[in-house]
């Protein structure tokens, strides 16, 4: 992980301000660039980079070439540099990442990143051209925000350092504030801040004195590679390359290890990988709770350390205080967040800095990348395959813990001839009405019940939501459309933006194996009985990982569900606060939630807090999530 800035002079900013303002910037991002930071200047340009040593080829930039007409800032890890060494030509094998970003400029100019896999962020300075040209890599692993103005661009890893450029608006966004409300991350280039765009996943932007020109450079498809009959194999070789990929440049490895399917994968493929190099034994990082919760993994996690071929260490979880250190924790996210989780996450970051580990491996997205296989049942049904639809709707039963017939019927009445169901309807009520328990009533309405109406008119939500937070039913009937769908979506980039933000403060640069694009492209082609199966998903990993992980792993069917942990953590450790955040101080986010629903959902938890319903959890965690955050920023002086 590195932190690139930069500033490109429009209409005749004086270079001294730049140069100023280039090394500000650098300052505030320090914990990004622990192996130290420097910064080139020419006219009306100026690019910075903090770095952290993760790669044998990296080292301190920004880097030029062809007599400073060509200058470069770049946090990247290029994958597929034995290909791009040969398509340019170059001979030197130990030429820097972002020497060969410019050769690959050079060759193939704004369509360069088409050729380039890994996780990038970057600008290029054109002088000849009087352009900056940037990139963000194919699923936004490395951040890359911008503040676009008539007399000049300033571009950062952090958001941080464009605020404390002098003349930068500081104006909140509802825009995002709803988006938040309403867990839709859905506009790619939105932030907290009016004045501070992301630049999006896949995109590339040209600056030019007049202009600022977005381009998407790369669409979410499937491998257009003929698929093989042994689909296991060739997911394993193009996982284990893409964890080798991801230990290169540095000893200063290690994995975080939950005990769930995607991160003891790579921990055991990275782990035997380390063992045939003869390397010592790969550091692994596990929260551990106390015997007899429901968040308990540690026998699955004491399944794979007992193969020997990791070193682990455990971490404690005990009196978890979810809004502990919340307020250090928003000012490294610069804003709201969708991850209650976080600071769980952060003590792992905490603790593997801490025994000077630089690179952690991280099961992040295995869900999304190999999938569930949600969309093969729909496919079934749409097929009219009714028997092998039941099947695996009773095999997915025993997995989720949810009523076999409920979930067929679901499908009944989507797909099944209308005549059919009528009647199968009134035997299944006979049926259900013997083995249901009375139901509860419904808790909540969904989002419209949290936000302020004229919050969510004013943000136009109800459409924002029809446009981008539900996924539409021609989609969600195939299982191609509705994997692409699940991975092109808002919650990819937001997710790696607030995990870089929060790893970046303990030194330390998360890495995941699964979003590799070859391994992405795959398994987007992969037909959908390679991904559920017999009521497993993410089939096709569990048979890649036989022999590699321990078989109680490789077939477990449960998922922990962290929730309960979160509601006793807030209850338990944080009920002053959150009277006052909720209570006393409700006016501060009386603009923007429904204050009558989110007390009602606060009085809820309080008296059941054992069956707490999901929405009013989330209900009661945004709005104190929202009200801290305009907290800080009235006492930092920032206009909300």
């Amino acid at each position: 992980m590195s932190g690139v800035a930069g500033i490109l002079l429009r209409q005749g900013h004086p270079p001294a301000v730049a140069a100023a303002d280039i090394q500000q910037m650098l300052a505030r991002m320090r914990h990004r660039g622990p192996d130290g930071n420097s910064w080139w200047l020419d006219t009306g340009i100026a690019l910075g980079h903090a770095w952290l040593n993760t790669t044998d080829e990296s080292g301190p930039g920004p880097l030029t070439m062809a007599d400073d007409k060509l200058a470069i800032t770049a946090d990247c890890r290029l994958d597929n540099r034995d290909e791009l060494l040969s398509r340019l030509g170059i001979r030197d094998r130990s030429v820097a990442d972002a020497t060969l970003l410019m050769r690959a400029y050079l060759r193939w100019g704004e369509a360069c990143p088409v050729h380039l896999q890994g996780d990038f962020a970057f600008a290029i300075w054109d002088a000849e051209r009087q352009l900056l040209f940037c990139a963000r890599d194919h699923f936004g692993v490395k951040p890359f925000y911008y503040h676009a103005a008539d007399r000049r661009f300033v571009f950062a890893s952090e958001i941080g350092p464009i605020l404390g450029v002098e003349g930068v608006g500081r104006h909140v966004s509802e825009h995002q504030i709803s988006g938040f409300l309403a867990g839709l991350p859905d506009d790619p280039q939105a932030t907290p801040y009016t004045d501070i765009f992301a630049l999006p996943a896949r995109h590339s932007l040209t600056v030019t004195g007049q202009q600022v020109v977005l381009r998407r450079y790369w669409q979410i498809e499937p491998s257009a590679r003929p698929m093989r009959s042994d689909a296991p194999e060739e997911f394993a070789h193009l996982f284990s390359q893409s964890v080798r990929n991801r230990m290169r440049g540095t000893s200063a490895v290690g994995a975080m290890l939950s005990g769930g399917l995607d991160s003891s994968s790579i921990a055991c493929v990275a782990g035997l990988q380390n063992a045939a190099e003869h390397k010592p034994r790969l550091p692994t990082f596990s929260l551990i709770f106390e015997t007899g919760s429901s968040m308990d993994e540690r026998p699955f996690i004491d399944a794979v350390l007992d193969q020997q071929k990791v070193d682990g260490t455990l971490i404690p979880v005990g009196n978890y205080a979810p809004f502990a250190e919340f307020e250090r924790v928003l000012e490294e996210q610069e804003g709201t967040f969708l991850a209650p989780g976080l600071t769980l996450t952060r003590g792992i970051y905490r603790t593997a800095g801490a025994k000077g580990i630089k690179v952690l491996l991280d099961g992040h997205g295995g869900d999304e990348v190999v999938s569930q296989g949600h969309g093969h049942l729909h496919e079934l049904a749409n097929a009219g395959r009714w028997m092998d639809l039941w099947r695996e709707v009773r095999s997915a039963s025993d997995t989720y813990g949810d009523s076999t017939l409920g979930l067929y019927f679901q499908f009944l009445t989507l797909y099944g001839p209308a005549w059919r169901i009528a009647k199968l309807r009134q035997m299944a009520n006979r049926v259900l009405s013997r083995i249901r328990r009375p139901a509860q009533a419904p808790r909540g309405g969904g989002w419209r019940d949290l936000i302020n109406p004229d919050l969510a008119r004013r943000t136009e939500l109800v459409n924002r939501f029809h446009r981008a937070g539900y996924m539409p039913p021609g989609v969600q009937a195939s299982d191609a459309l509705s994997h692409r769908w699940i991975l092109s979506n808002g919650y990819v980039p937001h997710a790696f933006e607030v995990l870089d933000k929060a790893a970046a403060n303990f030194g330390v640069e998360p890495r995941y194996p699964f979003w590799d694009k070859p391994l992405v492209e795959f398994c987007l082609g992969l037909p959908g009985e390679e991904k559920l199966s017999h009521g497993f998903g993410r089939y096709v990993l569990r048979r890649a990982m036989e022999g590699v992980l321990p078989a109680a792993v490789q077939w477990r069917r449960d998922k922990i569900d962290f929730t309960a942990n979160l509601v006793n953590g807030m209850l338990r450790n944080h009920r002053d606060l959150l009277e006052q955040l909720l209570i006393s101080d409700a006016s501060r986010i009386a603009p923007y939630v429904n204050l009558p629903q989110v007390s009602a959902a606060y009085a809820r938890l309080l008296r059941q807090p054992d069956r707490p319903a999901p929405l009013d959890v989330q209900y009661v965690w945004r709005s104190a999530s929202l009200s801290l955050w305009l907290r800080q920023l009235q006492h930092s002086g920032r206009p909300a």
